[in-house]
């Protein structure tokens, strides 16, 4: 079997990290903290990073050059985490909460596909199996939170989702997330218009 070049073999580092970062850490038996981090340790040693034979080096790489910034790692512990995007419960992440002020100056937006608006307008927008809805906004510099393949944009009305009890926080690689209500859903109500793109 040839061996893989340096740029597939990070694409594949960087899902297994994503992977066990945001989704796997509890069925694959590894430590994490309420933040989220991973001794960096445990995750060189696990069996997907090492069937990539992946080092210290490979994970600083990857940290450095992910075009999303997913990742993060945390010298002083030596430990390493996703930046947003988790499934697991027990991991808060390191969010800033954002107040009115703040959101109002903001155009926030879900990147999404037209095919999925009817099903959206009836049950609306759903964290799904994450911990929350990820937004973005023209404002920030962010290069995060919408698929490149969205076709449409659904613009979120803040006061009315502010006025209903949601909350709003920003991830270190400034994508915008909310958890939504008790069920993970903000109501299609409290959306402001729908933009194609």
């Amino acid at each position: 079997m040839a061996p893989l070049d340096e740029a597939r073999r990070d694409v594949l580092i960087s899902k297994a990290l994503s992977y066990l970062l945001r989704h796997g850490a509890i069925k694959e038996s590894l430590t994490f903290n309420d933040q989220g981090y991973i001794p960096i340790t445990e995750i060189l040693s696990h069996h997907r990073m090492k069937s990539y034979k992946a080092t210290r080096q490979d994970l600083e790489r990857i940290v450095a050059n992910n075009d999303k910034q997913r990742f993060k790692i945390d010298a002083e512990s030596d430990m390493i985490c996703a930046t947003q995007g988790h499934s697991i419960k027990q991991i808060a992440g390191e969010l800033q909460l954002m107040n009115r002020d703040e959101l109002k100056k903001l155009h926030i937006y879900h990147g999404t596909y037209k095919k999925k608006l009817p099903l959206i307008k009836q049950s609306g927008l759903s964290r799904m199996n994450r911990n929350h809805i990820h937004f973005t906004c023209d404002e920030y510099s962010t290069i995060s939170g919408v698929r490149k393949s969205a076709n449409c944009l659904i613009y979120i009305d803040v006061d009315k989702c502010i006025d209903g009890g949601l909350q709003f926080f920003k991830s270190d690689n400034n994508v915008i997330l909310c958890p939504g209500d008790e069920n993970g859903i903000i109501k299609w109500e409290l959306v402001d218009k729908v933009v194609d793109i």
